[in-house]
């Protein structure tokens, strides 16, 4: 995918970088536009917004060291702060190592469980990093939207992290590509999070391979809250 470096319009957050305060930014190129989310909008109508959470490890949030600053906890906080008087609830069911394919069955059940009006699913990255195959990739995928508007609710797609090591080690491009063609095709937002961290890391802005245990910890919850808050604000403005 190519990259075109247009201005820093979106402010999200501040990390301190060797003592410096650098703002954790989304060119606008990459950041979400003009969602529409019309079983978002009807839900926060009535004073709701159930969200299902779905994807890896990274969506886990372990690497955080506490619950409440994963991605789905930050964005529970962001959309609540948002949307005042809504009743937000992000439940997370992200699985360490989960396909698409063995997402897929879940969908139903967990957007009836939750009563979720909006699916974030963040996939592909297992695939690639095992040297899965494309196709049922892409199938398991598609099935999965088709599942969750079916249950009623809108989905956003996340593509897989960025890292100077992981970039070296696994083929994420085709994959990739797919999550990208798939949200095109069924016209469904997708966050770009593999260009948006390799933006933050170049820029100097989130040292994504720093080793030091404390500081990877605190590194993932800086990147949680910056991602988390490219999601809420458009999510917010598309329930309005």
């Amino acid at each position: 995918m190519r990259r075109i470096w247009m201005p820093f319009t979106a402010l999200l957050f501040a990390t301190s970088v060797q003592g410096a305060e650098l703002p954790c930014t989304v060119p606008d190129d990459l950041a979400l536009h003009d969602l529409v989310l019309p079983a978002v909008k009807r839900s926060v109508a009535e004073g709701a917004l159930p969200v299902l959470v779905l994807g890896g490890a990274a969506m886990a949030g372990a690497a955080a060291g506490d619950a409440a600053a994963t991605l789905p906890a930050q964005l529970e906080t962001d959309l609540a702060a948002a949307l005042p008087g809504v009743r937000v609830r992000v439940v997370n069911k992200a699985v360490p190592r989960a396909t698409a394919d063995a997402a897929l069955p879940r969908i139903p059940k967990l957007i009836a469980e939750t009563g979720a009006r909006l699916v974030i699913w963040a996939t592909g990255a297992r695939e690639a990093a095992t040297g899965g195959d494309l196709e049922p990739f892409v199938s398991a995928l598609e099935d999965g939207i088709e599942a969750a508007r079916a249950a009623g609710a809108d989905v956003i797609l996340v593509d897989m992290q960025y890292a100077p090591s992981l970039a070296l080690i696994a083929n994420y491009e085709p994959f990739r590509t797919a999550l990208i063609d798939i949200a095109a095709v069924h016209e469904i937002p997708i966050l770009l999070r593999y260009e948006m961290m390799r933006a933050w890391n170049d820029g100097g802005i989130l040292d994504l391979d720093v080793r030091e245990p404390e500081a990877r910890r605190q590194v993932a919850r800086r990147l949680y809250a910056c991602l988390a808050a490219a999601l809420a604000g458009p999510i917010a403005a598309a329930a309005r």
